[in-house]
């Protein structure tokens, strides 16, 4: 049997953009207010399949704050003609874990913190720890359904926008923060929920912090700016990177390296085709075909490590799970990001893009937004 918990108001605070639901219990039933759970009982010894949707029942207090939840009664719409008050998970849990066991339930992907439903869980199953069902729903999600692709190619068609009116603001004295303005404003613009993670605006140095967030420096002539954003669009997320000049040009050195990442860039998603892995030791991974470039094209006195893996799967959450080790299969969708980072000369340059894997090759979904030097350069403010 299989219990999954949704988030609490708690767990899934989200700061300005609200409460957003726990991924897989997402995935499972589209349920995005706080406080349901789901149980699905398979046939047993004469009994049926069940699968129920548990809500809360919605206090005036509530109400006043947050307004009118879904109901059990509305819950069909989800697909759910079997659902109950919040208040009876407990009993029901225990009822159907007499006829039915073992129990299955998210406890923390391994070497990762513990799911914070876990504790409410096992208080309900008065004590029984369930199972881990995080590999199970991660092989499901990892391959999407063409729906899901058409939302994840709706979030990056708004983080395209959102790119293009960023970059346009992009010129000498402008802020860090100015330009992260410009992608949070035009990606609500856009008619989607939120980002998907705090954007990243890093001018000079600041572009080879791999996390860099602070948003707070001035952009001075001669730099590079690197911006890495995604729109979440019906809750499925995007991830696009993209290094600009600062003036306008890039100069020689600049220009010599981004070259350099744009090869490896062309050379991974060349080699982004069913029945290879992403990344690992191999000589045919998408990472090999990225790192074999950097290694014969870097200048002798560049080093051409990657600190970072070559990319991800992408879906409900920008970092979407997948079993590990797993070779690409048609309906996967990841995302694509070589770099060269040198502290010591201030030059940080990424370029991300999101594919989609299908038979024989995959496509592009960001193949709107310009990524060879003079499509970029068109695209500063300064141009």
């Amino acid at each position: 049997m299989i219990a999954l918990l949704g988030h609490t108001a708690e767990e899934g605070e989200s700061g300005f953009t609200g409460f957003r639901q726990e991924s897989n219990f997402y995935y499972l039933t589209k349920h995005s207010e706080p406080g349901a759970a789901l149980l699905i009982a398979p046939a047993s010894r004469g009994l049926p399949y069940r699968e129920i949707l548990f809500i809360p029942s919605a206090s005036a207090e509530s109400r006043m704050w947050a307004g009118s939840g879904l109901s059990a009664a509305d819950a069909r719409q989800l697909g759910f003609g079997d659902t109950e008050d919040s208040s009876n998970f407990g009993t029901v849990l225990r009822l159907l874990l007499r006829e039915r066991s073992p129990l299955f339930g998210l406890v923390g992907a391994a070497g990762s913190r513990a799911s914070p439903g876990l504790e409410r869980l096992k208080a309900a199953a008065e004590g029984e720890v369930p199972r881990a069902i995080e590999g199970h729903l991660a092989r499901l999600r990892s391959i999407k359904s063409s729906s899901e692709v058409a939302l994840i190619q709706d979030a990056v068609s708004a983080t395209s926008a959102a790119f293009r009116a960023a970059l346009r603001a992009v010129r000498p004295g402008a802020t860090e923060r100015s330009i992260a303005a410009e992608l949070v404003a035009e990606t609500f613009r856009s008619g989607c929920a939120r980002l998907a993670f705090p954007p990243i605006v890093a001018g000079g140095a600041n572009a080879t912090v791999l996390h860099y967030h602070r948003n707070q420096n001035q952009l001075r002539r001669g730099q590079a700016v690197l911006l890495d954003a995604g729109a979440e669009c019906g809750r499925y997320a995007a991830d696009i990177t993209r290094t600009v000049p600062v003036s306008g040009s890039f100069n020689r050195r600049q220009r010599e390296l981004y070259d350099l990442v744009l090869a490896s860039h062309e050379s991974a998603i060349e080699a982004a085709i069913p029945g290879v892995q992403l990344e690992g030791p191999g000589p045919d991974t998408v990472e090999s075909a990225a790192l074999r470039v950097l290694r014969e094209r870097a200048p002798k006195e560049v080093d051409p490590w990657l600190p970072h893996a070559i990319g991800h799967h992408v879906g409900l959450d920008v970092h979407d799970p997948a079993p590990p080790r797993t070779t690409l299969k048609a309906g996967m969708v990841i995302a694509i990001e070589p770099g060269i980072y040198l502290p010591e000369e201030g030059i940080g340059i990424r370029i991300e893009d999101i594919v989609e894997i299908q038979k024989g090759g995959c496509r592009m979904l960001s193949s709107g937004l310009p990524r060879t030097v003079d499509g970029v350069e068109a695209l500063t403010g300064t141009k």
